[in-house]
């Protein structure tokens, strides 16, 4: 008899289909609560041929979906399985968030190798349960509910995510002509995370190090900023997933505008002014992706409004302030222009994220 795999080495393979769900399950199963069975409520949630729930009466629904590939999106060297299981997840939840929306529940399909380690996914599932646990400490009862596996040449990992939104929420097509331009947070993180990743040399007790390496591997989903931005009247925002100068570009176009942006106003991390200086800061803060935070425009008194309700937090939880990077003036719709504190025209150097021009891997 041949000897049976061990943990470690078991593919998905050897276990088949529903033995992975089984487990991959239970993973994301919070408390005791069995998703293999019906919630008291009556929701069902994984194991019945679709998911079930009722949503919250005069509520719109809003959805999103997103794939990565490997080799195209993501690469091992510089994420576990378990940090990408927290990052997928996240940078879905950040598009509800970018609504102004409540995400409640989420919806992943696996393509996967035959080889594909069990306990690697496990791990996937464990990122996925981090971020349910982080928004439930927020006060934000979100679920994966379910799903799908299919046999691919490659990883697949594809997410939907639906969420509530209550009101007009934030809209890409809502800002007018002198609308400041703000964000939440800090920017270039994330890039300035990949690149020490990358260098492979950084060493990740060096506490900067951590913070930006962090940064890259497990964005916050600004869940609480938007829902307080969009009760403070701001009307217009979305998620900077691609790097603000790309990003700004859309939201301008969308809202038939153009956009100017004022490079000495875009708000870094110490950490990242220590490891980069601050001119490399500054340039990875333009055009520098997956930062996940919200990019807004509005009036300055609704911008004040929403920063004094951001200050003030919610339910003693601290949330991000907000920070002017420019404003939306009449001009060609989507054209972005840099300014530098001499009010000069910049040329930046590198380009926000294109998925059909850029030449190497996401990484």
């Amino acid at each position: 008899m041949p000897d049976r795999p061990s943990d470690a080495d078991l593919t998905v393979a050897q276990l088949g289909e529903f033995g992975l769900i089984d487990r991959l399950a239970r993973i994301v199963g919070r408390g005791n609560r069995d998703p293999l069975q019906p919630e008291a409520s009556g929701a069902i949630g994984i194991g019945d041929d679709a998911a079930l729930w009722t949503p919250t009466p005069g509520r719109h629904e809003v959805l999103t979906t997103d794939a990565l590939i490997e080799g195209v999106h993501f690469r091992h060297s510089t994420s576990s399985w378990r940090d990408l299981g927290w990052k997928a997840l996240a940078q879905n939840v950040s598009d509800i968030a970018a609504m102004g929306a409540v995400p409640t529940r989420a919806f992943v399909t696996l393509g996967l190798r035959r080889d594909a380690r069990v306990a690697d996914l496990e791990e996937l599932y464990r990122g996925f349960a981090d971020l349910e646990l982080d928004l439930l400490e927020r006060g934000v009862d979100f679920v994966l509910a379910g799903g799908d596996t299919v046999s691919s040449p490659v990883t697949v990992i594809s997410i939907t995510v639906v969420g509530e939104l209550e009101g007009a929420g934030l809209r890409r097509a809502a800002g007018q002509p002198g609308d400041l331009l703000a964000v939440t947070g800090t920017l270039g993180g994330s890039t300035g995370g990949l690149e020490l990743l990358e260098r492979g040399d950084a060493p990740l007790e060096n506490p900067d190090v951590a913070v930006l390496a962090r940064l890259h591997r497990r964005p916050e989903p600004r869940v609480l900023e938007g829902l307080t931005l969009a009760k403070a009247g701001v009307r217009c925002g979305m998620d900077l997933s691609d790097g603000l100068l790309g990003d700004a570009g859309k939201l301008a176009y969308a809202s038939g505008l153009s956009a100017t942006l004022l490079l000495h106003e875009l708000p870094t991390s110490a950490a990242l002014t220590r490891q980069f200086g601050g001119e490399t800061a500054r340039q990875m803060a333009l055009a520098g992706g997956e930062d996940f935070e919200l990019l807004v425009a509005g009036d300055a008194e609704t911008l004040e409004h929403a920063s004094a309700l951001l200050a003030a937090g919610v339910d003693l939880q601290p949330l991000c302030g907000l920070t002017v990077v420019g404003r939306l003036e009449q001009g060609t719709p989507g054209k972005v222009t840099v300014l530098d504190e001499h009010g000069r025209t910049v040329t930046p150097p590198r380009s926000s994220w294109d998925h059909f021009r850029q030449s190497e891997p996401r990484p």
